[in-house]
Order: C-alpha cells, then sequence, then structure tokens
C-alpha cells in the first residue's frame, strides 16, 4: 500500500510540474504575442471579437494600412456597420464598403469555420489576425485546422490588466489566464480526438496544408 502511495505521490507531483512547465510556456507566449510591426505581403485581416473593442479598432487601423479586406468574425447579431464605425471612429461608408461582419460564429472554433469560408470565397491565404494577446494561441490553432492551406499571422493586442509575464500580481488576470490555458489544451484534445478518427491520408494531407 505504501509503495502505491508513493507513486501515487510521485505521478501526480510529475504531473504538477508538467502542467505548470507548459503553462509557463503559454503565458510567455502571450507576453511575446503583441505585433506591432504588420508584415507587408498580407492579404486580409481578420479581427475575432471578444471583452474588447480594441481588437475591432486595431484589426481597422491595420486593413486601413495596408489596404487588404477586413472580417470581422463573431459579431453580434443585431451589430451593425453604424456601431463598428461608432466604436472604430471611422466613417460608416467604410465599413459599408469595405468590412465583412460575419455573425454565424459564437465560439474560437466557430471563429475558424467563418474565417476559412469567408477566405476561400474571397481567395486569400496569407491572413493577419488579430485577438487578445492570451486568446492568440487557440485562435491560431482553431483557424489553422479549419483551413489548413492558410497563413495565419498573429497581430495580439494587449487586454490583460497587467503583461501576462506579471499574472501573478493581478488575480483576474491570472484566473483569465488559467481558464483560456484550459480552454486552449482542451482544444488541442479534441483536435487530436477528431484526427484520430480520419484515415491516415486525410490527417496527413492536413498536417501537410493540403486538404481542399
Amino acid at each position: 500500500m505504501q509503495t502505491l502511495i508513493r507513486i501515487l505521490v510521485i505521478l501526480v507531483a510529475t504531473g504538477l510540474l508538467v502542467a505548470g512547465w507548459d503553462f509557463s510556456r503559454f503565458v510567455a507566449r502571450a507576453d511575446r504575442a503583441v505585433t506591432p510591426d504588420p508584415p507587408l505581403n498580407a492579404e486580409a485581416v481578420t479581427a475575432l471579437t471578444g471583452g474588447a473593442d480594441a481588437r475591432i479598432i486595431t484589426a481597422i487601423q491595420l486593413a486601413d494600412s495596408l489596404d487588404v479586406p477586413l472580417l470581422i468574425s463573431g459579431v453580434n447579431v443585431d451589430t451593425t456597420a453604424a456601431d463598428i464605425a461608432r466604436i472604430t471612429g471611422v466613417d460608416v461608408a467604410r465599413i459599408d464598403c469595405c468590412v465583412t461582419l460575419g455573425k454565424a460564429a459564437a465560439t474560437t472554433e466557430g471563429n475558424g469555420v467563418e474565417v476559412a469560408d469567408w477566405s476561400r470565397r474571397t481567395q486569400v491565404k496569407r491572413i493577419i489576425v488579430v485577438t487578445s494577446e492570451y486568446h492568440m494561441d487557440r485562435a491560431l490553432l482553431e483557424l489553422q485546422r479549419a483551413m489548413p492551406e492558410g497563413t495565419f499571422i498573429p497581430h495580439a493586442v494587449m487586454t490583460t490588466k497587467v503583461p501576462p509575464a506579471d499574472w501573478y500580481k493581478d488575480a483576474s488576470t491570472a484566473k483569465l489566464l488559467i481558464d483560456e490555458w484550459i480552454k486552449y489544451r482542451l482544444a488541442g484534445l479534441r483536435g487530436a480526438t477528431l484526427d484520430a478518427g480520419k484515415p491516415a491520408d486525410t490527417v496527413r494531407q492536413a498536417e501537410e496544408g493540403q486538404t481542399e
């Protein structure tokens, strides 16, 4: 019995160490995610809506500066072009002409499907992704899963109360990062489960970005 207890303690301790290491890497990526200089060869911009208007404002500025189309994914069904214009401080005509309001997505997984559908219809593959720094890992995971042939370029905005690296200094930031890390890992497990049910050649094609 004592041997079994020791084994269980070792397993739990090892699991906690691995989880702590993985979480620290997740936080480090979030801390580095803010990208001030977008690539000039991007073909489009997408903003994933969430808890901060900064995502939409930044995406509008990027799309304007690069003169590329913009999809705002996950917009509330009642939101209008005038609402977006008011949030971003631009003329409503700019929103009407050059911004697509995607209203089909209600989750990050849904964002992936919505962005992939829009990108294929508009024939763009190099897309700047604007979302919060803590959300970027999961966003890129779902986008790449939905559109393996796409190239997604992260451009994060900081929306946490303190920088992710200082998460231990603010309880709300700590909770947000831990919750998002769990969601990110669960999304990865869900993807692994889905891939396990596919034929090997289909999985290989998706990994190589050849799925049509």
